[in-house]
């Protein structure tokens, strides 16, 4: 039986590490893979995978990856990430959750008729989307950064309040109906233990980091001393509060991680790295062997009704609260829509629902086989869709960010890499003076160390992947040789050079490549508000609730057809339409032809569905 279950661990690492391979090789988050293969070698399948060889520790395995994961994706939420995070994201984690645990269990309750208990113990573990499942999505899919940390916040802070929450539901469950009956579906004993719950989780998990940050300042001397004593920290915090209050282990290590990630500690740049290869390995652990527990039976016992459940809870239920949650935020439309398509649901819901159903079974409650029936159909579904379809929705929405190479860290090329993040853009500035550079990092850029006219610095940026490169040192001869070897070693032709020597702007020129030098900036500007106050007013404006954009006409639908025939939104304006060389003033006559690109002006919205009908 040893040998049974070491063989069986070591080709559950092996199956994590092909699905790693396989994700990076088509681009598809490696939870769909995890998946795939826990069900594939399972008894359902083949058989080769036998999960009761981990029954007697399946829980404990299943409750220390949880730790872990949960501590590495709260680490790496830093305080600047969460304030770039709108209040928006504040809505969704509160009143989003309130309206996913009600909407799914009235759901329930109607549709599958289930005790209210039951039915919303289910929705209460549904709530959680979770850094398990949500980590390998975003390493996929490359998404704006106001979008992706919504994404993270909200998973890093419903997957314990779901866990508090289902526990305190699961206490009710089994006692039958009569806190239920007594005051409703949600009775005054409930909220005190939720509230009591959660806060013995927060309580030990800033102990916790108190401790740790007090350690690793003092006394810890190394990479790995630190490395070890975060991980096993982590662990400790996880034990004592779930010791001392049920499922308060996991509001103890995300808090934990929170304050540890935000605090100045030595040596976290390899902490991150370190934490995040012992998640890699956790993640393939804990989803294969979950996948190898569901039985098909178990998944099609409600058959159609369970079927609509689904459908409601990603396709009703999940948008509504998003929506609802979203309303006057900074979000566009399309960001909402892909916010909306992305709530798969991770380990918390599956591991929670597997233990209470048992404990459930124990107690002779009814239907308590449901829990996980209905949980596990849902997990499912929504990761091989929503998990699976994240990049494409992604590109099908057009909200990838523009990955744009900022050379130099100066105050101009901050500003620029500032003003391009707020617009939901991926700028990476390269820097060759240490000193600016850890600067840039504790401010939250993205920066890569090195000499931007490098080649090996530029493919580490990220130069293969860039739309634009902009030269912004102080050195004109730095910045044209920055801007030659981007082209002629990887093939970018967009770029964009400071040149502090106006005499120098015809020796970048004659290498096709655009320039603004900070003198001529300046006077140009003086120029607008002297001449055109009302349109600049109008251009300062840009990235509020008006927009500027370019769009290349790739539509079929529109290709050949007349500017006058097409129902642009009422606040929005074709202002300018450039055909190879030629630039062509807009009007109504004017036909577009594929590869044209337009621009476009107006209201923020406007713009973007005037944007996605010429580009769709």
């Amino acid at each position: 039986m040893a040998t049974d279950a070491l063989l069986a661990s070591a080709s559950i690492i092996l199956l994590g590490a092909v699905s790693k391979l396989l994700a990076d090789r088509f681009g598809i988050p490696n939870v769909v893979f995890l998946l795939g293969f826990g069900i594939l070698f399972g008894p359902e399948v083949i058989g080769l995978l036998d999960p009761s060889l981990f029954s007697n520790a399946l829980s404990t395995i299943v409750s220390l990856a949880v730790a872990i994961i949960v501590f590495e994706g709260a680490f790496n939420l830093t305080s600047s990430r969460i304030r770039s995070a709108s209040t928006a994201t504040l809505r969704l984690v509160t009143l989003g959750s309130a309206i996913t645990f009600l909407g799914l269990g009235l759901t329930i309750r109607y549709l599958l008729d289930l005790q209210w208990s039951l039915s919303f113990l289910i929705s209460a573990l549904l709530v959680a989307t979770g850094p398990t499942v949500i980590t390998p999505i975003l390493e996929q899919t490359d998404v704006r950064e106001n979008v992706k940390t919504t994404l993270e916040t909200e998973g890093i802070v419903n997957d314990p309040v779901a866990s508090v929450l289902g526990a305190v539901i699961f206490s009710a469950a089994a006692l039958g109906e009569r806190p239920f009956t007594r005051g409703g579906p949600v009775d005054e004993e409930i909220v005190i233990e939720f509230v009591t719950q959660l806060g013995v989780g927060v309580l030990i998990g800033i102990v916790t980091a108190i401790s740790v940050i007090y350690v690793l300042r003092n006394f810890s001397r190394t990479p790995q001393n630190s490395r070890i004593t975060v991980i096993a920290t982590a662990l400790i915090s996880f034990a004592v509060a779930d010791l001392f209050a049920s499922e308060a282990g996991v509001v103890s290590v995300a808090v934990a991680g929170l304050l540890v990630g935000n605090a100045d500690i030595p040596y976290e740049e390899e902490i991150e790295g370190f934490s995040g290869d012992v998640t890699a390995i956790v993640l393939s652990v804990v989803y294969i062997i979950l996948a190898s527990l569901l039985r098909f039976e178990e998944l099609v016992e409600f058959g159609l009704a369970g079927v609509a459940v689904v459908l409601i809870a990603m396709f009703v239920v999940r948008p509504l609260s998003v929506f609802l949650s979203t309303v006057r935020s900074d979000f566009s439309r399309n960001e909402r829509l892909f916010i909306s398509a992305v709530g798969p649901r991770g380990i918390i819901p599956a591991s929670t629902a597997t233990l209470f159903s048992l404990q459930l079974a124990q107690a002779d409650v009814a239907n308590a086989e449901s829990v996980v029936s209905v949980v596990f159909l849902v997990i499912l579904v929504t990761v091989i869709f929503e998990a699976g379809g994240a990049p494409f929705i992604a590109n099908r929405l057009d909200i990838v960010p523009m990955t744009i190479l900022i050379i130099g860290g100066s105050r101009i090329g901050r500003t620029l890499a500032e003003r391009l993040e707020e617009r939901g853009e991926n700028p990476i500035i390269i820097e060759r003076d240490v000193e600016v550079v850890s600067n840039l990092r504790a401010n939250g850029y993205s920066v890569v160390h090195g000499n931007g006219a490098n080649a090996s610095v530029l493919e580490d940026a990220g130069v293969e992947d860039a739309k634009m490169v902009v030269a912004a040192t102080s050195e004109d001869d730095q910045n044209i040789l920055a801007c030659q070897t981007a082209r002629t070693k990887f093939g970018v032709e967009n770029l964009l050079a400071q040149v502090n020597d106006t005499e120098n702007v015809d020796a970048f020129e004659d290498l096709g490549i655009r320039t603004t030098t900070p003198t001529l900036a300046t006077v140009d500007t003086m120029d607008d508000l002297i001449l055109r106050p009302s349109f600049f007013a109008w251009l300062s404006s840009v990235g509020d609730e008006n927009d500027v954009t370019e769009v290349t006409v790739d539509s079929a639908s529109m290709v050949g057809r007349e500017l006058g025939d097409i129902d642009f939104p009422d606040e929005s304006s074709v202002v300018l339409v450039q055909r190879d060389s030629e630039y062509i003033i807009p009007k109504s006559s004017v036909v577009l032809g594929e590869g044209d690109v337009v621009t476009l002006l107006g209201t923020a919205d406007a713009v973007e569905d005037a944007a996605r009908m010429l580009s769709e």
